[in-house]
């Protein structure tokens, strides 16, 4: 039970930087030019390691539906964040309000959208490939499987 929550705070905080990450392909400084994949590569690296933090602590045990969930839940918090910013653009009074509109940097779509899919797209294969492991004939629904109660 401990080791499960420990393991589900790493995977929150993996999951904090692949938002990051996700946020940081929306912008467009530059200033920054290309060094802003540099910068989100930087973010990808603590959010690699709290994912391996993570599932370690559990053994491994059904960690592809656990990172695939983090990976996906990540994008879709982002996903949301992005529409609230786009209606914040949309709306005149936050411009009338805001003259020297700070979120005119958010505007690369095309990297955000990009740098999304595929992490949405890794996130739903590994939780795919976890179910098939478990529909295989044969597969018991033992631990391993189902990431079944800790031994301590």
């Amino acid at each position: 039970m401990f080791r499960k929550i420990i393991s589900i705070f790493f995977y929150i905080l993996g999951g904090f930087f692949i938002y990051m990450v996700c946020l940081l392909a929306f912008t467009n400084i530059p200033q920054v030019g290309t060094f802003k994949f540099a910068i989100m590569g930087g973010f990808s690296i603590p959010a690699l390691i709290f994912l391996v933090i993570g599932a370690s602590i559990c053994r491994f045990q059904c960690w592809k539906s656990s990172i695939g969930i983090v990976l996906l839940s990540g994008v879709g918090f982002n996903l949301l964040v992005v529409i609230s910013f786009i209606c914040f653009l949309l709306t005149p009074e936050f411009n009338k309000f805001f003259p020297d509109n700070k979120l005119v940097y958010f505007n690369d779509y095309l990297s955000g959208f990009s740098i999304m899919s595929v992490l949405a797209g890794l996130g739903v294969f590994l939780v795919k490939a976890n179910k098939e492991k478990i529909a295989e004939p044969g597969a018991s629904p033992d631990r391993e499987n189902l990431g079944g109660a800790d031994a301590e």
